[in-house]
This record gives structure tokens, sequence and C-alpha cells, in this order.
């Protein structure tokens, strides 16, 4: 049998091998692209496992996550959070088995109490949450109030004149005065 040559450029034909050196290098490739493409798989079907129905999302909202990144456990963008994605998985499963949106809040209020929550509920010590950026909003205007007509009395008031202005010694505000009528 003849001995067929074969050029780096064009690929063999049946029954033919690469030379030696190409033949590492795809071995290589080919090893390569087998672990883009099983990489690519894995990040497929892990996205596809948490895709998340409205009701979850919904319920979820309702949560925080407790792997320390603080999100709602709706929106906790960590690739297999060990918190979020368990939780993620128990809404959807109690929501199958019927429960309502209280029910699943109050389970979860129970098995991890309070942090749990997004937000802090609206009865007992919880109010004082909601109710005191208000307060001290109302109490910094009230404050300010104040201030501005404290500062306003003092400045129209002929009693205060010279408190908070500076104070220029008599003999300077002469020489003042007679300089100014000079340059005049």
């Amino acid at each position: 049998m003849p001995s067929q040559r074969v050029s780096k450029r064009t690929p063999p034909g049946p029954g033919q091998s690469f030379p030696q050196g190409l033949n590492r290098g795809t071995r290589a490739l080919r090893a390569a692209g087998v672990v883009i493409v099983s990489v690519v798989l894995l990040l497929s079907w892990t996205l596809l496992a948490q895709i998340v129905t409205p009701e979850v999302r919904k319920v979820s909202e309702k949560f925080v996550c407790q792997c320390g990144c603080s999100e709602q456990v709706s929106v906790c963008a960590m690739l297999n959070c060990g918190s979020a994605t368990p939780l993620r998985t128990q809404i959807g499963e109690l929501l199958k088995q019927g429960k309502t949106e209280k029910e699943i809040v109050d389970a979860f209020v129970t098995r991890y109490g309070k942090v749990i929550l997004a937000a802090p509920t609206t009865q007992g010590f919880d109010l004082a949450a909601w109710t005191m950026p208000f307060v001290m909003l109302l109490l910094g205007m009230i404050l300010i109030y104040f201030l501005i007509k404290a500062w306003a009395k003092r400045k129209l008031d002929p009693a205060m004149e010279g408190v908070g202005a500076p104070v220029i010694p008599e003999d300077y505000q002469k020489r003042i005065d007679r300089e100014l009528k000079e340059l005049d």
C-alpha cells in the first residue's frame, strides 16, 4: 500500500490518523470542548432548577435570605444559595399542598423567628419600626422651626446687638471710619 502524505492543513481521510504533533492538540481540544459543554449544561440545569413561579416569587418577597446577603429570598442572586434555594423550594411545596400565603408566613416565623421577615409586623413593639421615622421627622421639623425663630429674634432684638457678631474695639472702628472717608 502506497504511503499517502497528509497535509497539516487538511484533515486525514477514513482510516488515516493525524500526525503525532496534531494528535495531542486534538485530544486537548476535544477534552476542553467536553469540559466547556459539561459546564454549560450544568449551569443551564442549575438555572432551570431555580425558575420560580409567580406565586412562589410573591410569597418569597416576604422573607429575607439568611445567607448574609440581606436580599429578599425572591431576588437572591447567589447561584445555589444555601438559604434562598431551599426556602423557595419549601414555599413551592407548601403552595402545592394548598397552604395560603399567611399560613406559609406563620410557618416560617415559627420555624426561623422574626428575622426571616423582610418587613416588621404592624403589631406590638414592631409597630415602632414603622412609626419612629415619622416621629423623628416631625421632631426634627419642630426643632428647626424653633431654631429659626430663635435666630430671627436674636437678629432683630436691639438688646442682643453685638451677640454673635464680631465686636470691634472703638479705636479700631474710628480708624476704619476715618480711612473710609479718605477713600471717598
